[in-house]
């Protein structure tokens, strides 16, 4: 029973590996980069509710704090139309669906708030359910779903939804509020309380109170595991009606019969002869609690504050990029509770305000949206997902570096009439404690220094890398050009629109904001990309390039069928004429999957079965090299990096190359630094790659 009362959601939907799962319910930080002041920002554009796809980095203006930021990276992440369940493939283990929620183009999470949800709601939820999993999931999603009672260690994500819709269809009685069902716990309290009416209703109102409790608490650790689980948006549709958000009461802490909380005393087990323990029965009341330890659970809550619990939730969601999308399933309502529980109409109708006043707040301060009060819950979900189903993500450093934990508000605007633009509000700043955490070092008098500049670029370049993108481009620059790779993913090639090819149009626009001329014009090459062809090299454009900051945005278009384009945006530089050496170096891999040749990549993700080669353009000879592998943190390691000189046949380009030998590393990532050195002036390049199994 997957929604039913006993057993967690999704725990019998998949059986992986205890030990895989219990190293997943380990504590989980907050992710920092080695650069704590890189943002990433996912901005969602639409026209009449049409997610908007063919916009250029140079579109977009972000502001932090009211101050333009540089972008540094550009992708479009487009959501594909669902597709049959039989060709959806998920993982077998913890680890391997981790990676695919990670990499997965959106991550949605179901949960139910059994607790504040009426039955009538839990039933009439199944349809909206499975309507959204089946016309808005795409292949490239994946869908969990949790309850208050579960970690978000045991959350199965998966690709293939039929499961869930089966479950929300058989055991769709999950709503336990205001029914008689009663937790073991409950039951304990109930039979603390039960001598006269007062401790009754003492006990309603703890058993109220840890319910919403347990259900924010919940919430809190679900977004902390999302946090570390990815980076981009997490979305989570909470199926609730609402919560009191109960605020300390001291009522609810007096005195019962003369009797405070204190120690439990010691006691004569009549079942063992021996002294009780903590888990025997109290033979007062035959329940696991003893008196005494109901009398603390009802001083600790009669102190609760919830709504500033709820606040500093929110604070952390925004933080993790969570959005929440809390939903009442009942749909177009008059009264919020049962007419049979005698609450006055004007009574009904105020509490319900306040709850979806709060569940509104929720939505506005996550960017997300509430389905309240909806006469088609249905629709409405259908209407705010397909309005994200494609999105860009955009990435930053920060102009503010100070780790204050402050609030730093974030605005994006695009220069096109008529749209709508989404995206998070803002951030919490780290603060020194987790930056350190992290493993981050803060720079003090007499601490250990830091990684390099040229380290630290060279890991957060990584962060953007993501599974799931159909293609990929890496770019540097030369004198007067810049040299790309593009490579198309592996899954998006056996696609049957891709099985006769396509065709690639590389764009080389410049930046007007650096300085280059007016009269520099953007540039584009055009390359047809043969059947089962992956990896396209462009040498440069037909006509030399200005000194400045380009953007480089790749589309390919498959040869079959009528599908837009795909598209991805990266940035190059094109150096000053008298630099010799080029601004960074492209990836070539040589493995099992390529035989003895070495293949372009712009994918960072390599294997321990394969060789690194990285190619930076030289504009001149006498160049002396050396290389070094170096760890995350800057050390080097005792693998040897060889280094030559090598000239292109065709085009002339010189490069210098540096190779190296990766089945010695352990998993994680490296950097790849390459030293160029000629009439005693050193330029340093580096490329920062994964080790992944």
């Amino acid at each position: 029973m997957l929604l039913g009362l006993a057993v967690p959601a999704l725990l019998l939907a998949q059986s992986f590996d205890s030990r895989a799962l219990a190293q997943d319910r380990q504590p989980e930080l907050p992710r920092f980069r080695a650069g704590t002041n890189l943002v990433r920002v996912d901005a969602y554009v639409s026209k009449d509710n049409v997610p908007q796809i063919d916009l250029k980095a140079e579109d977009f203006t972000v502001f932090e704090d009211d101050k333009p930021q540089k972008i540094e990276n550009f992708e479009l992440i487009e959501a594909r139309q669902p597709n049959p369940q039989t060709e959806r493939i998920d993982a077998t283990n913890v680890r391997d669906m981790n990676l695919q929620a990670a990499n997965a183009t959106r991550l949605f999470t179901l949960f139910f708030d059994r607790w504040h949800v009426q039955i009538a709601g839990s039933y009439r939820a199944r349809k909206p359910i499975i309507d959204v999993l089946d016309r808005v999931i795409g292949p490239d999603d994946m869908v969990g779903v949790m309850t208050p009672e579960m970690s978000p260690g045991a959350i199965t994500y998966s690709r293939r939804t039929g499961s869930i819709e089966r479950e929300v269809t058989d055991n769709w009685t999950w709503g336990a509020k205001n029914s008689t069902y009663r937790s073991p716990k409950e039951d304990a309290i109930t039979g603390c309380y039960a001598t006269t009416d007062t401790a009754r209703d003492i006990a309603g109102k703890m058993i109220a109170r840890l319910r919403e409790e347990e259900t924010l608490n919940a919430l809190d650790a679900l977004v902390t595991h999302l946090e570390a689980l990815r980076p981009e948006r997490k979305f989570v549709m909470v199926f609730t009606e609402g919560w009191p958000l109960f605020r300390p009461d001291d009522s609810l802490s007096r005195s019962i019969e003369g009797q405070v909380p204190g120690q439990d005393p010691v006691r004569v087990n009549p079942l063992t002869g021996g002294l009780t323990k903590q888990s025997d029965q109290d033979a007062r009341t035959g329940q696991a609690m003893t008196y005494e330890a109901c009398e603390r659970l009802r001083t600790m809550l009669a102190y609760s504050d919830h709504e500033t619990v709820f606040r500093q939730l929110l604070q952390r969601a925004n933080r993790a990029n969570v959005s929440f999308y809390p939903i009442d399933a009942r749909g177009l309502i008059v009264f919020d509770t049962p007419i049979q529980l005698g609450v006055p109409p004007y009574v009904d109708q105020a509490w319900m305000n306040r709850r979806f006043e709060d569940l509104r707040t929720m939505a506005l301060q996550t960017d997300g949206e509430a389905v309240l009060n909806a006469t088609d819950v249905s629709k409405s979900m259908q209407k705010i997902l397909a309005d994200v189903g494609s999105y860009y993500l955009l990435s930053y450093y920060s102009t503010n570096g100070k780790l204050d934990g402050r609030f730093r508000r974030i605005r994006v605007e695009v220069k096109r009439e008529g749209v709508d633009v989404r995206s998070r509000p803002g951030y919490l700043a780290p603060t020194e404690a987790e930056a350190r955490a992290s493993g981050v070092a803060i720079e003090r008098a007499g601490a250990k220094p830091r990684p390099p500049p040229t380290v630290t670029r060279a890991l957060d370049a990584l962060a953007p890398a993501r599974g799931n993108l159909p293609i990929r481009v890496q770019a540097v620059g030369g004198r007067n050009s810049i040299r790309a790779v593009v490579e198309l993913d592996p899954v998006t090639a056996k696609l049957p629109e891709w099985l006769s090819g396509g065709t690639l149009r590389l764009t080389f626009e410049p930046e007007r904001m650096t300085g280059l001329s007016t009269a520099a014009q953007s540039q584009t090459v055009t390359r047809a990309v043969d059947p089962g062809q992956r990896s396209i090299v462009i040498n440069g454009s037909d006509q030399p390039l200005a000194a400045g900051r380009y953007s480089v945005r790749a589309e390919l278009t498959p040869r079959n069928g009528r599908r837009s384009p795909i598209q991805v945006t990266t940035f190059a530089t094109v150096p000053a004429d008298a630099v010799e050496v080029g601004t960074g170096g492209l990836a070539a891999r040589r493995g099992p999957s390529t035989g003895l040749v070495y293949v372009a990549t712009a994918d960072s993700r390599f294997r321990r079965t394969e060789r690194l080669r990285l190619e930076v353009p030289l504009a001149g000879d006498g160049f002396t090299g050396a290389g070094r592998l170096l760890t995350r943190e800057g050390h080097p390691t005792p693998l040897i990096v060889s280094y030559s000189a090598r000239t292109d046949e065709t085009t002339k380009q010189q490069f210098g190359v540096a190779d190296v030998t990766l089945a010695p590393l352990a998993e994680g990532e490296y950097v790849l630094e390459v030293s160029l050195t000629k009439g005693g002036k050193t330029e340093v390049i580096t490329y920062g790659f994964r080790i992944v199994t």
